[in-house]
C-alpha cells in the first residue's frame, strides 16, 4: 500500500507541474469565463448526468451527498485531463485552435460504515482569448474615415479546492456538503490604436484584473431506495447561497487612475438548484436526468444585477454494462451515452447563447484490480443557430479511477 501510496503522489505532482489549464473561445470575454461543470468522467459520459448518481466505485463530486455510498474498505483516486478541438466560424471566416487541461484531481475515503468524506481540485471557469477587428469612424468636418484596430485578450480562470463530507441518517437518505476555497485570476485587456495621429487619442488601453480568494458551500441530498430484487431508484438535490466573491478587482484606463477596490463589492456567486433522478436495473443499466439553475441575474456583476442572465441545464444519459462479474473482458466494459443543453449565463448583444452536445463513453476495467480506465468523448456547438459567431467542437477525456482496498485488518493465524 505505502509504495502504491508514493507512486501515486509522484504521478500528481508531475501532472501538477507540466499542466496548464487553458481555452481559446471568444466567448470567454463574458461574464467569468467558460463554466465547467464540476462532474468527472463516467458522467461526462452521460451527458453531465450526477446529481441523482450513487456509486461505490466512482467520486461524485456534484452531489456531496453521494460520498457515504462508499465501501468501508476502499479508498478511491480520481484524476481527469482533456483535449478540446474547436472551430470558430463567423461569416466566411473560421479558425480553429486545439488545447488541453488537467481537468481535476479528488480523493474519497470512508470514515465509518454510514459517513464518507472526498477532497479535490476541481474548476470553476476557464479564461483564454486573443482576437482583434478592424473598423473605421467618420470624423467630423473632414473627408473619409478613420481606420482603428480594436484588439481583445484574456486569460486566466476560477479553481477550487473542495472538501465534502456525506453521512446517510436513515436506511434510506443521506446528506452531504461541499465546502469551497475558491482561487484563481481573470485578466481582461482591451486596445484601440488608430491610424491617424491627428485624433486627440491615438491609443487607448484598458485592462481589468479581477483576483478570487473565495469561500463557498453546497450543499446536497439524496434519497436512495431498492424495489424488489433488481431496481435501484436514487432522487438526488443540491443547493448553493448567493455570496460575495471576496478578493481584489483592479482597472486601469490610459490616462486615469488605477481603480482598486475589494471586489465582493462588485461580484458575487450565484444561488444555484439542482435536482435529478437515476434509476438502475440488476446492476447492469443506468438511467438518469438533471436540472441545475443558476440566479446569475440576481448576483452582483461590475456592481449591478440583471447584467448577467439565469443560466439553466438539462442533462439525459444512460450506461450499460453487460455483467459487472462476468468473465469475459468485454462483458465488465461499461457503455455510456448522454446529451445536454444549456443556455448561456451571459448576454451578448442582448440574448443568451446556447450550448448542445452528445456525449459517449467507455469503462475500462482493470484485469488484476478494481482500478478503471475512463474515457469520453463530447461533440457541440455552442452559440446557436442564428449567432454571429459559431464554435463547433470535440471534446476527449481520459479519466484513472484507482479503487484500492485498504482498510482490511490483516487476520492472525
Amino acid at each position: 500500500m505505502k509504495r502504491g501510496l508514493n507512486i501515486l503522489l509522484g504521478l500528481v505532482v508531475s501532472v501538477l507541474l507540466m499542466a496548464q489549464n487553458n481555452t481559446n473561445s471568444p466567448y470567454t470575454r463574458y461574464g467569468y469565463g467558460q463554466l465547467e461543470d464540476d462532474c468527472f468522467s463516467r458522467s461526462q459520459a452521460m451527458g453531465g448526468t450526477s446529481i441523482g448518481l450513487r456509486t461505490k466505485n466512482a467520486i461524485n463530486s456534484t452531489n456531496p451527498a453521494s460520498y457515504s455510498s462508499i465501501d468501508s474498505t476502499s479508498f478511491i483516486f480520481e484524476m481527469g485531463v482533456s483535449g478540446l478541438l474547436s472551430n470558430f466560424r463567423s461569416g466566411n471566416t473560421q479558425n480553429t485552435s486545439f488545447t488541453g487541461n488537467l481537468d481535476y484531481i479528488a480523493l474519497q475515503s470512508p470514515i465509518t460504515k454510514w459517513m464518507g468524506l472526498s477532497a479535490g481540485l476541481i474548476p470553476y471557469s476557464y479564461v483564454g482569448y486573443n482576437y482583434n477587428y478592424t473598423d473605421s469612424l467618420k470624423i467630423p468636418m473632414e473627408e473619409g474615415n478613420n481606420v482603428y484596430d480594436k484588439t481583445y485578450y484574456g486569460t486566466g480562470g476560477i479553481s477550487q479546492v473542495y472538501l465534502g463530507l456525506s453521512f446517510d441518517i436513515a436506511d434510506h437518505l443521506a446528506l452531504g456538503v461541499n465546502g469551497y476555497y475558491m482561487f484563481g485570476n481573470i485578466n481582461h485587456y482591451k486596445a484601440v490604436s488608430y491610424s491617424q495621429s491627428e485624433l486627440t487619442t491615438t491609443n487607448t488601453v484598458m485592462k481589468a484584473n479581477l483576483y478570487i480568494r473565495s469561500f463557498n458551500a453546497r450543499f446536497g441530498l439524496q434519497y436512495h431506495e431498492t424495489i424488489g430484487d433488481k431496481h435501484k431508484l436514487n432522487i438526488g438535490a443540491i443547493y448553493e447561497f448567493r455570496s460575495g466573491m471576496n478578493g481584489k478587482f483592479e482597472q486601469t484606463t490610459t490616462g486615469t487612475d488605477t481603480l482598486v477596490v475589494n471586489s465582493n463589492e462588485l461580484f458575487e456567486m450565484p444561488s444555484l438548484y439542482g435536482g435529478g433522478v437515476m434509476y438502475t436495473y440488476d446492476d447492469r443499466l443506468m438511467i438518469g436526468a438533471d436540472f441545475t439553475y443558476q440566479e446569475y441575474s440576481k448576483a452582483l456583476y461590475y456592481g449591478k444585477r440583471d447584467t448577467l442572465a439565469n443560466r439553466m441545464k438539462i442533462s439525459l444519459g444512460a450506461e450499460y454494462t453487460h455483467d459487472p462479474r462476468g468473465r469475459r473482458y468485454i462483458d465488465r466494459m461499461s457503455w455510456r451515452i448522454g446529451a445536454n443543453y444549456n443556455n448561456s449565463y451571459a448576454k451578448i448583444n442582448g440574448r443568451q447563447a446556447g450550448d448542445f452536445a452528445i456525449t459517449c463513453g467507455v469503462g475500462l476495467p482493470l484485469r488484476t484490480s478494481r482500478t478503471i480506465i475512463n474515457v469520453n468523448f463530447e461533440y457541440g456547438n455552442a452559440g446557436g443557430m442564428n449567432a454571429i459567431l459559431k464554435e463547433n467542437y470535440f471534446k476527449f477525456g481520459l479519466n484513472f479511477s484507482l479503487n484500492e482496498t485498504w482498510f482490511v485488518k490483516a487476520k492472525v493465524r
